[in-house]
């Protein structure tokens, strides 16, 4: 069995995976199973060509079989994975996707993954089936940052990832990019789904939940995201993620969901 994050079991099998992790990356990889990753504990950031996301506790996303994709995380932080071999996977056609687990999806990976699960499998299938369809129906956070491949645009996404207290609009970034404001407004909503606005405020609110779990006060995320100060900061977080700083930092330090398993790591072929 290898590890959630570097890759799957072996084909044929459906396992489960309940693991307590330290602080590491892994290269990137992919595996013939689909792969839904519920995040119990801790905060855990991962890529694909195409995006970028951060699972907090209670947040799980969705990997369909071939995706080239990993993971780091530099904090301990605890998993629950279940696997669908490449058949199974074939009642699911939804992409990528980070959602909130509801308490359904949470309930469902919980039984699917239980220790000495004994299910027959025509129960475990409409379990999973089940589990799918939650998948395609949940919403998705705005916490998976897609990200566009033309290169005018790249020259600009890269910038900011790599700086996110840059504040150029699109006339400024179209010198840097070669090409006219307008026609990156065009680009951004073509390839990402988003406005060049919205985009970049995924990618602060990313950034601020990942500093504000490292314990980051308000000065120092207002320097390191581009706000004028504390204050200016605390504001535009509430009004993004619709709770303050303060509370989002409470949440960070005692989130956590499904009860603990004596055994930290246990893989076996549910039946």
């Amino acid at each position: 069995m290898s590890h959630p994050l570097y890759g799957a079991p072996r084909t044929g099998l459906t396992e489960r995976t309940i693991d307590t992790l330290s602080a590491h990356e892994n290269p990137p990889h992919r595996h013939p199973q689909g792969q839904f990753v519920l995040v119990r504990q801790g905060l855990l950031q991962g890529f694909s060509s195409q995006s970028s996301w951060l699972l907090k506790a209670g947040m799980a996303i969705w990997i369909p079989p071939e995706t080239v994709h990993w993971g780091e995380t530099a904090h301990q932080v605890e998993l629950l994975v279940v696997y669908a071999t490449p058949e199974q996977c074939q009642a699911i056609t939804c992409p990528l996707k980070l959602m909130n687990a509801s308490c359904l999806i949470i309930g469902l990976c919980e039984r699917l993954a239980a220790p000495n699960s004994a299910l027959p499998d025509t129960r475990r299938e409409r379990l999973l089936q089940l589990l799918f369809e939650e998948i395609a129906d949940s919403p998705s956070s705005p916490l998976s940052l897609p990200l566009p491949d033309d290169p005018r645009l790249k020259k600009i996404t890269d910038a900011l990832i790599a700086t996110p207290s840059l504040r150029h609009n699109l006339d400024s970034w179209g010198k840097h990019a070669g090409a006219t404001a307008r026609t990156l407004s065009r680009l951004f909503m073509r390839q990402t789904g988003l406005s060049f606005g919205a985009w970049h405020d995924r990618l602060l609110l990313s950034e601020a939940w990942r500093q504000l779990h490292a314990g980051y006060n308000n000065d120092a995320l207002a320097l390191h995201l581009g706000f004028s100060c504390g204050d200016a900061f605390g504001h535009w977080f509430k009004r993004i993620a619709g709770l303050t700083p303060g509370q989002a930092r409470r949440q960070c330090q005692t989130a956590r969901v499904l009860p603990s398993q004596t055994v930290r790591r246990d893989t076996s072929r549910l039946r």
